[in-house]
């Protein structure tokens, strides 16, 4: 399977929708401190994750190689959400055999979406799952009608 990388994480290509340029965004009031901004795709207003802040407490630098990733969020076995990623370094799609990715041995509670990596000649490349990226409360937050 392919993956869209990013700085030192990817995305498998089956959850990715589309990437998109960063755009300027709308500000959430009082959200988490990772979740970017509004990013009005085609009509729609969808909640953007700065994966800068998240993984590495460090925001998203307005960069060439920047990127809104477009990713299907699940919200239950049945139903997903469109949930725009922000990151940089966005800047191939490449094969990896996921065979080849293997467990860290470490788990951090605040980290469940970081998944297993593997070594490449770029350096180590760790999974993000999509599933785990927002705790309960952030995603009640930002998709209240479908979690209600």
């Amino acid at each position: 399977p392919q993956v869209e990388q990013l700085a030192g994480e990817v995305l498998p290509v089956a959850e990715v929708v589309e990437v998109a340029p960063r755009v300027e965004l709308g500000l959430i009031a009082r959200a988490p401190d990772y979740v970017a901004g509004l990013f009005n795709y085609r009509g729609r207003n969808l909640p953007v994750i700065d994966l800068g802040r998240l993984i590495q407490d460090r925001a998203c630098r307005n960069s060439f190689t920047s990127r809104i990733m477009l990713v299907k969020f699940p919200l239950n076995e049945h139903d997903s959400r469109v949930l725009g990623l922000l990151a940089e370094r966005v800047t191939e799609t490449t094969d990896i055999d996921p065979a080849g990715f293997s467990d860290t041995g470490i788990r951090i509670d605040d980290t469940p979406y970081l998944g297993r990596v593997i070594q490449t000649e770029h350096g180590i490349i760790q999974q993000v799952n999509v599933a785990d990226l927002l705790p309960g409360s952030v995603q009640s937050q930002l998709f209240p009608a479908e979690t209600a």
